[in-house]
């Protein structure tokens, strides 16, 4: 029993020595949440915006809470003494840039040159990038078909068109809702005319008005026969089963 004894000892100190050796994992998350912790809080620069993942691989939301009270963007009636997090006002913050999270400030933040924002000041809207067309390899609906399709595409009862939620309660629709309406408009007005929409009747930033501008501008001198067919092929193509979750809602 002695020798038994005497085994065991050893064993646990092996045991002690590879745990030593071997942080656990849950001891090591909490190293690095505490290093997190220690990092003072800092303002978040401009000037670097546009430069690249690097320039704000490491902006927190403590990051984002301490350069937004500096800019004014703060909560109304909320005592002084509670956390930075509860004082500012980060979704206000984040709309000056069309973003509702971090994730998304951060792509925004590192893709283009962002001015210094200010409260009440000129909101940044991201530019679409280009499209590059696709080659049809879908099947699309015959020429004979597009007036009936083009009278129903959008009717409730015939699809129901899935809406996108966008910062301050705003709403879009799927990229191919957009297409179908761009070459309507394109067979029936020709070329969209006007400058691009900015502001919502509501005052936020109209996002559903910028996307039927931005597809419809895509068309431009576009003949009425070929916008037909750009319609018929976008509505194949919407209708491809790949993109069913993408463009409808089952109820």
């Amino acid at each position: 029993s002695k020798r038994r004894f005497v085994l065991h000892a050893r064993d646990n100190e092996a045991l002690r020595a590879r745990a030593g050796a071997r942080p656990h994992s849950a001891t090591r998350r909490a190293e690095v949440i505490s290093s997190r912790r220690a990092r003072a809080m800092t303002t978040i620069d401009f000037a670097l915006s546009g430069s690249g993942w690097d320039a704000v691989r490491e902006v927190t939301i403590e990051d984002v809470c301490k350069t937004a009270l500096e800019l004014g963007f703060k909560r109304e009636k909320v005592d002084a003494k509670k956390p930075i997090t509860r004082r500012a006002d980060v979704d206000g913050f984040f709309r000056m840039f069309s973003v509702n999270s971090l994730s998304n400030f951060k792509r925004v933040f590192s893709k283009n040159e962002l001015k210094t924002p200010k409260k009440g000041g000129e909101v940044f809207v991201e530019e679409r990038e280009a499209d590059v067309a696709d080659e049809v390899t879908w099947e699309v609906p015959p020429m004979e078909e597009y007036e009936t399709l083009s009278k129903n595409w959008d009717k409730e009862h015939v699809h129901k068109w899935r809406m996108l939620p966008k910062p301050g309660g705003a709403v879009c629709r799927p990229d191919d809702w957009y297409s179908l309406y761009a070459a309507k408009q394109q067979v029936e007005k020709g070329d969209v005319e006007g400058e691009k929409p900015m502001w919502a009747s509501h005052g936020g930033i109209a996002y559903d008005e910028r996307e039927r501008w931005d597809f419809w501008n895509k068309l431009k001198g576009m003949s009425h026969q070929d916008a037909k067919k750009k319609f018929l092929e976008a509505y194949g193509r919407a209708m491809l089963p790949e993109r069913e979750s993408l463009n409808f809602r089952k109820y």
